[in-house]
């Protein structure tokens, strides 16, 4: 290697350097060019746009929209703008409308692209503009789909909220789907299909035990109060977890039949049913149950003796109770639980 060769080696170093730099500046360049385009876009169209959407009648927009060279990108901001203020896509018949007619093409590509992110987003903006004619390509996706992965579990998203039930078949053919998800399907479908898939899962769900326990988590969730008799029937299961989330959605539909059902929690040797248990009493104010209470101050768990506590706070003589187990529980622990909560009662009331 001589010298002229290792100055014709800095001179094309530096030279490539310049070059690259002049490239991405110039790209950079364009990409605000385009950006500011698109921006002026949006904010020439946004009146005829609004107008649009209060009164289909007014057909400003439809023809504007047709002049602008950013077509795709302009119309997905104004109804993505849209859809967050007003939450009101899946109602919205301008919405389907304008999406399926300038969107749809640009989403069968973006589907397809090797971008995850992009992929990611289309899902995202397929549900929340409720694009119907999108559904074909998207069973024919999760057809393919072999792991319940973050992309998967969207895609299951999507399609529930174009109110495909087939989605809760689909999500049956992956051990590791969660809880969760079974939620967020029934959360997504149209109310009577839900209120039949609700009801299929109760019956058949021996043969899924995860999608049992989110129809009865979902249920208390929402108040559906027409299934509590079902509810009710999940307290006598042979399964712990379903018995518990059974008295959890008791315990949000705030309502019992027979507080008796109650019963053979207080001394379960499960901690969580007798937090439950103890919940439940005080949110319905069964009286009965304060004797019980009072000796669920002192259990093992701390979590019973605070939900037994603030059990009885729900009561009308509850200060009254506290005050006297506080000066009398054989318990310590309970004892130093009645006063914490007699100290916050008088506490609330200053």
């Amino acid at each position: 290697m001589n010298i002229y060769f290792f100055w014709a080696l800095i001179a094309f170093l530096f030279l490539s350097q310049v070059f690259l730099l002049g490239a991405l500046s110039l790209r950079k360049l364009l990409m605000n060019h385009k950006e500011k385009t698109i921006s002026q876009q949006y904010d020439r169209l946004t009146e005829s746009f609004s107008s649009y959407m209060m009164d289909p009648t007014d057909d400003r927009f439809l023809k504007e929209i047709d002049t602008v060279s950013n077509q795709s990108v302009v119309l997905e901001r104004l109804l993505n703008h849209y859809v967050a203020i007003t939450k009101g896509s899946v109602t919205s018949s301008q919405v389907s409308q304008l999406s399926e007619k300038y969107l749809t093409e640009r989403y069968k590509k973006q589907l397809k692209c090797n971008n995850w992110a992009i992929r990611m987003n289309t899902l995202y903006f397929i549900e929340d503009f409720h694009m119907k004619s999108l559904s074909p390509l998207l069973k024919k996706k999760l057809q393919k789909s072999f792991r319940l992965n973050l992309e998967t579990q969207q895609l299951i998203r999507t399609l529930t909220s174009l109110n495909e039930p087939m989605t809760l078949s689909a999500l049956a053919r992956y051990a590791d789907a969660p809880v969760r998800l079974y939620i967020d399907v029934f959360k997504r479908l149209e109310l009577d299909i839900q209120l039949e898939e609700l009801d299929a899962a109760l019956k058949h769900g021996h043969n899924n035990k995860v999608l049992k326990h989110a129809a009865v988590s979902y249920i208390g969730m929402t108040g559906l109060m027409g299934f509590l008799p079902r509810i009710e029937e999940e307290l006598l299961s042979d399964d712990e977890e379903l018995r518990i989330q059974a008295l959890k959605s008791i315990q949000h539909l705030q309502y019992i039949s027979s507080p008796s059902l109650l019963i053979p929690f207080f001394h379960s040797t499960s901690w969580q049913e007798r937090m439950f248990a103890a919940r439940i009493a005080g949110k319905l104010q069964l009286s009965r149950f304060q004797e019980v209470l009072s000796e669920l101050l002192g259990d093992s768990v701390w979590w019973v003796r605070y939900s037994s506590a603030e059990a009885l706070t729900q009561f009308a003589d509850g200060d009254i109770l506290l005050s006297h187990l506080s000066a009398t529980h054989p318990d310590r622990y309970a004892r130093d639980m009645a006063t914490q909560w007699e100290a916050s009662l008088l506490g609330s009331e200053e």
